[in-house]
């Protein structure tokens, strides 16, 4: 049975996340400014709500068992 919840290391999520969306924006996707401001200023719920949306499998970013 796997665990409802994972401990996730919310520093590397964001900074993925800025790497992630600051790359798609300046690939030709100008709307991503938006996720990377959403990604700056997000809690750590909004964080990995916003991850889950775009698809990052959040078990990269586990921390400890």
């Amino acid at each position: 049975m796997e665990p409802d919840h994972v401990l996730v290391d919310v520093d590397a999520l964001r900074a993925y996340l800025l790497d992630y969306c600051g790359t798609a924006m300046f690939s030709g996707f100008p709307a991503a400014l938006l996720d990377v401001a959403d990604v700056d200023g997000a809690s750590p719920e909004e964080l990995v709500s916003i991850a889950e949306r775009l698809g990052v499998d959040l078990a990269r970013f586990a921390v400890g068992e």
